[in-house]
């Protein structure tokens, strides 16, 4: 059973050092500044490069995602336009 039910609004490649800080506040996540989300990005990506015997890159391209909750409509955005 879904718990919840989102739509991507924007898809973008970028390389590591073009995330600005606008991204990383609306990601949410820690204390939303952009240091604390290249750290903990970096740490996440080198992590998983490492457990495929790979080396990960800040010049690597990376898919920044923005997207709407659409159900349940407690948690709904505003309504979206298609």
């Amino acid at each position: 059973m879904p718990r919840l039910v989102i739509r991507s609004v924007e898809l973008r490649l970028c390389v590591f050092n073009d995330v600005d800080a606008q991204f990383a506040f609306d990601e949410g996540e820690d204390d939303r500044s952009l240091e604390s989300w290249r750290r903990n990005h970096r740490r996440y990506w080198e992590r998983g490069a490492a457990a495929r015997g790979a080396t990960w890159l800040e010049t690597d391209e990376i898919v920044l995602e923005r997207f709407s909750v659409v159900w349940p409509p407690e948690f709904a955005d505003e309504k979206l336009t298609c």
